[in-house]
């Protein structure tokens, strides 16, 4: 018996980069429900985000949010040995990153070396409307941060070099989304997607556990080294993420959800 898991980034993959629709991929949605196929949000969105996401999508499976800062698993249905977690509302949640009060002391004392950079904690609701097009009401679930800094950087590449060591040198790290840079903790997506593959595992111990990982930017890059299917979705201008050190890899011929669809059509 074979268990498949769909883990799946949301901006540019399922949803459009743009419009934040997923029309496209509702067929493919609801053929992957009802053959018990766990579609597992794997995104730099917040908690308060994937969970509008996922009541929109039908889904109830775990998710891990904010690139990896923590996994969220509904409470009573997995097993979860070994596993030091915390219990916040329906969920215990495995916490990988570092929380966001830490992240925003250390923001500010690094912008005191005046990097032309511009965080979502300096940010008013409607200023993250405006350079994410999302309507104001989601906006603010997008600022409802728990374990990253997303920031807009307008500075030379030897400024990012010197903030990329800076960051280093206080244990965090720069990842790269679709539209922001994200000041995170050690954690990434690669290792959540480990741990989660491995409460499924012990969850159903029958069942040999297989996975597909589809992304199309550079944060999702360590989620994809860690499924057995690697999918890389095209972008809307015509290109993909380049991906090294990947043997087996497949690439989307359409963008967006329309490109989920069809790579999970033939993962299928």
């Amino acid at each position: 018996m074979k268990q498949i898991l769909i883990f799946t980034d949301l901006d540019g993959t399922l949803i459009d980069h743009d419009t934040y629709d997923f029309k496209e991929a509702q067929p493919t949605l609801d053929q992957l429900r009802s053959r018990s196929i766990p579609v597992i949000i794997c995104s730099s969105k917040t908690r308060a985000e994937i969970e509008i996401c996922r009541r929109r999508m039908g889904l109830s499976y775990p998710f891990i949010v904010e690139n990896g800062g923590a996994v969220f698993i509904p409470s009573g249905a997995f097993d979860l040995r070994d596993l030091n977690y915390v219990e916040k509302g329906p969920y215990h949640v495995v916490e990988l990153g570092v929380p966001y009060a830490d992240l925003c002391t250390i923001w500010r004392e690094i912008k005191k070396k005046n990097f032309r950079m511009r965080g979502f904690s300096e940010m008013t609701i409607d200023e993250i409307a405006a350079c994410t097009g999302l309507p104001p009401e989601e906006a603010a679930l997008a600022a409802r941060r728990e374990y990253s800094e997303p920031f807009m950087f307008s500075d030379t590449s030897a400024q990012f070099s010197l903030l990329t060591n800076l960051l280093q040198e206080k244990g965090l790290t720069i990842t790269r989304g679709g539209r922001f840079y994200h000041m995170i903790g050690q954690n990434d997506k690669g290792t959540a997607v480990q741990i989660l593959t491995r409460v499924y595992a012990n969850t159903y111990p029958d069942k040999k556990i297989w996975t597909a990982g589809l992304g199309d930017s550079a944060n999702d890059i360590p989620m994809l080294r860690h499924v057995d299917m690697p999918v890389v979705i095209r972008k809307k201008t015509g290109e993909w993420e380049r991906v090294q050190e990947i043997e087996t890899i497949i690439y989307s011929d359409k963008a967006g959800p329309s490109g989920w669809a069809e790579m999970v059509r033939k993962i299928l």
